[in-house]
């Protein structure tokens, strides 16, 4: 999976995801209802996996911020000794 995603794919997805809702609203047979809603399902996972990796590598990046942070008050802390 891809680590980051563009601000323009995020935007292309979410057009497409609305273009899925519209071709529910205006399937006009049992086939195309179950199609749109099966692909707004697979839709679906991939914007929770997406949800997902956002929070990892938010995670990601306040544990780093939180450890450089550490080491420079354990720096200064020692250089004030």
């Amino acid at each position: 999976m891809a680590e980051t995603i563009a601000a323009k794919e995020y935007q292309d997805f979410m057009t497409l995801r609305e273009t899925i809702k519209q071709g529910i609203e205006a399937a006009d047979s049992e086939f195309m209802l179950i199609t749109y809603k099966q692909i707004l399902a697979v839709i679906n996972k991939r914007q929770k996996a997406a949800n997902n990796l956002n929070i990892q590598l938010e995670n990601k990046q306040i544990r780093e911020l939180t450890a450089s942070k550490k080491e420079s008050f354990a720096a200064k802390k020692s250089s004030e000794q």
